[in-house]
């Protein structure tokens, strides 16, 4: 059975979805429902390729984003009527810190949880570039389970991989990661025309690894259509080989592969 494409998300709440690393997750977007709003243009993103580059706060104002208010009163609809869910997280389309009032909008939807969902982590999957910003590591506080990209383990490939907008360096992401009071990394492995899974780029990758020090790795490949189609899945058996040398490099890391 081949992969199949993912619509954007067209509400605030969706799901709970089955996700294969959070179990029952219940999705919070907070970007737009038209299109997807991203500092990277990722080779293998599901929702396809970024038409809207992020250049700002201002730059994203003008795209019908949900208030934090509303974000809230979305939540404390869902929560109820939805049954149990073994997380909450803010993903949707795109990058999540990029809307212009993300720390409010992430106090209030920690503060529903702590009222409805008590004990059900609020999580977060971002891509790591705007962690930077005084005001996102402040809302990361909020947030149980910070899972941040990192596919790469030079500034050459993560070029090649995520695409980011001018200005953002892959040293100073991972100089922001090392930083996080707590952080999982999530590292998608692919094979085809480009490549992150060879012996050097594992390498670096693992020195990348080291210099962050994550609780958690998961480890996983293509699951979705990718946006550059020529991608082809990594075979589980080299993705445990990967996870093996992650391990060995950091012992006591939680490990996962998916």
């Amino acid at each position: 059975m081949g992969m199949k494409e993912r619509p954007l998300q067209t509400k605030i709440i969706y799901g709970p979805v089955d996700s294969r690393r959070l179990g029952r997750s219940l999705g919070v977007n907070i970007l737009p429902t038209q299109w997807k709003v991203c500092t990277f243009d990722c080779l293998y993103c599901q929702y396809g390729w970024t038409c809207c580059n992020w250049e700002g706060p201002e730059s994203v104002e003008h795209l019908g984003l949900p208030t934090p208010e509303e974000v809230a009163e979305a939540l404390e609809a869902a929560l109820p009527a939805l049954g149990p869910v073994d997380a909450v997280t803010l993903a949707g389309n795109g990058e999540p810190t990029l809307h212009p009032r993300f720390e409010p909008t992430v106090r209030l939807v920690a503060a529903v949880r702590d009222r409805l969902a008590p004990g059900v982590p609020l999580v977060i999957l971002s891509n790591s570039s705007t962690i930077t910003a005084p005001e996102v590591r402040r809302a990361f506080r909020l947030i149980d389970r910070p899972v941040m990209k990192l596919d790469a383990g030079s500034p050459v490939l993560f070029d090649q991989i995520n695409r980011p907008r001018p200005g953002i360096e892959f040293d100073k992401v991972v100089e922001a990661l090392a930083a996080l009071e707590r952080v999982e990394i999530q590292s998608l492995f692919f094979d085809g025309p480009l490549s992150n899974c060879g012996p050097r780029d594992i390498e670096l990758w693992l020195a990348a690894l080291t210099r962050i020090r994550p609780q958690a790795l998961q480890v996983y490949s293509l699951d979705r259509t990718p946006a550059e189609s020529r991608l082809k899945a990594v075979p589980r058996e080299r993705l445990e080989q990967i996870a093996d040398s992650a391990r060995d490099c950091l012992p006591g890391m939680k490990v996962a592969v998916f």
